[in-house]
């Protein structure tokens, strides 16, 4: 994904709205390349940037993951039904699995320093 595409479809219309509705959440983003560019920063937003590469710390991998599984159970590969399947995916996905998810980040790093940095397993 792009800065642009990042800032112009996501950050502004969507992390933006947020901001003007005066919800309060921290930011999270991996070293992907569309999310350099200052704009969290900039805008004064609570957040920090997590390794691209351990996926047992960023809940959205386990979110991509589960969007994916649903896609996957359905062999049509057009893109509007990949889209279609995708956005189905993500409709399952409910809050309380995400929190689920989120909420396990502090046991997940207590046993990845027990196991000095090996994969966890969660």
């Amino acid at each position: 994904m792009s800065l642009k595409v990042y800032r112009d479809q996501i950050l502004e219309p969507v992390v933006g709205q947020w901001l003007r509705e005066g919800h309060s959440f921290v930011l999270e983003e991996d070293n992907d390349s569309g999310h350099g560019g200052g704009g969290p920063k900039k805008n004064r937003l609570d957040h920090y940037f997590n390794s691209s590469h351990s996926p047992d710390f960023v809940p959205i991998e386990k979110a991509w993951a589960y969007t994916k599984r649903e896609v996957r159970k359905r062999q049509c590969w057009d893109d509007e039904t990949v889209k279609g399947l995708a956005e189905e995916g993500w409709a399952k996905l409910s809050q309380k699995r995400i929190n689920k998810w989120v909420d396990q980040i502090p046991q997940i790093l207590e046993d990845c320093i027990e196991l000095e940095g090996a994969l966890t397993g969660h």
